[in-house]
């Protein structure tokens, strides 16, 4: 049975009641039924979308006979990989393949023999059922491997704030040493206090925008904000300056100012994966190292481009950068679920897509993200 102990639900499809009342009796013990003596009642009941299991589903039916009723069910995407079972009195070798050709998985001689029903019944349900638990655990997997991220994310943002902060901390540090040196000796002047004063003031102001940074990005995204795009990818670009400035990596950022409502959070930890691979890949002894972001308007959608002069993406398909633990990378301990993440997060998160290339200097990965009218 399934995890919660609950009974697996079949929906029985007949026009004849005594078929009805049989398919009951054989399988009200081991699961729960519901019943409908034709395709009309079967659609409505459907529109209410039931958890279902497994269909039996009769074809000779009028007006919607069991091949059109097939294919009404299996184009609708709740109960796409719903397996069904035809009952049939039809034996013809080509009814029984235009049944599997409309996406059946079984089918039932009428008059059937119940314990071959019980049998057919049994083994579809439990296939159904494994198929289930499989989705779950990818979910979980996938739901992990997101937590995963994010925490890697939160790992670099808090290193490289540690790092933004040796800076300002000296010279907090100095300008207080300076102020008790010149009290200590007499010297204390008004105007100089002042402007020692604002400094420290202005660097702690500093510390204190980069810790909110990084709380705000701790937090989960629960509702969408309104945010200029120029101003997000610059904010990823700061989070990781003190990377691009190891690697004298220049970074244009020709995005064009504008306001658009998502959730911030999912695009900047998006922004930070693609930005840490273009770091990685642009060679350190490149005469000249770039990182150039763009945006384009087009149709009902923002295209972000982002490209760099890193050689580009050395892989048959390009497509595959985005699979679950692929890489390009020369780094043994990389896990290959950077751009995978970005690809899941941008889908499931945003509504949008996520393309990469080569061009005669590098890779470009483009965001595409709705646009959505609020009203």
């Amino acid at each position: 049975m399934n995890k919660s102990n609950k009974k697996p639900t079949i929906l029985v499809i007949d026009d004849t009641p005594d078929i009805l009342s049989l398919v009951m009796e054989l399988l009200k013990d081991d699961y729960s039924l519901k019943l409908a003596n034709g395709p009309h009642k079967a659609l409505n009941l459907l529109q209410s979308e039931p958890e279902i299991d497994l269909i039996l589903l009769d074809i000779m039916m009028p007006e919607i006979d069991g091949f059109e009723m097939c294919k009404l069910i299996k184009n609708n995407p709740l109960y796409a990989q719903t397996p069904i079972i035809f009952l049939t009195a039809l034996e013809k070798v080509s009814d029984i393949v235009k049944g599997f050709e409309y996406g059946a998985v079984d089918y039932i001689t009428k008059p059937f023999i119940p314990e071959v029903l019980k049998a057919r019944v049994k083994t579809h349900v439990e296939l159904k059922l494994f198929y289930n638990k499989m989705l779950d655990d990818l979910k979980s997997k996938d739901e992990m491997l997101f937590r995963q991220s994010r925490m890697t994310t939160l790992g670099e943002m808090f290193e490289n704030i540690t790092h933004q902060w040796k800076q300002p901390l000296s010279i907090i540090n100095m300008s207080c040493s300076v102020l008790k040196m010149n009290h200590d000796f007499g010297e204390l002047d008004i105007d100089d206090l002042m402007k020692t004063l604002d400094t420290i003031t202005s660097e702690a102001h500093f510390l204190s925008h980069t810790i909110d940074d990084f709380r705000d990005f701790a937090r989960n995204d629960k509702e969408r904000e309104l945010f200029d795009l120029k101003d997000i990818f610059a904010h990823a670009v700061e989070i990781l300056s003190h990377r691009f400035g190891k690697t004298s990596i220049d970074v244009h950022n020709d995005i064009m100012s504008f306001k658009y409502r998502s959730y911030k959070n999912f695009l900047i930890q998006i922004l930070i994966n693609i930005l840490n691979n273009a770091i990685d890949v642009i060679k350190t002894d490149s005469e000249q190292k770039w990182v150039k972001a763009k945006s384009f308007l087009k149709k009902d959608e923002i295209i972000l481009q982002i490209c760099d002069n890193g050689g580009g993406i050395k892989m048959d398909n390009i497509e595959s950068i985005f699979e679950k633990h692929v890489t390009t990378k020369d780094d043994k301990e990389d896990s290959g679920v950077g751009l995978y993440m970005c690809r899941q997060i941008i889908q499931k998160k945003l509504n949008g897509s996520i393309i990469a290339y080569n061009t005669n200097d590098g890779a470009c990965l483009e965001l595409r993200l709705p646009i959505v009218d609020e009203e």
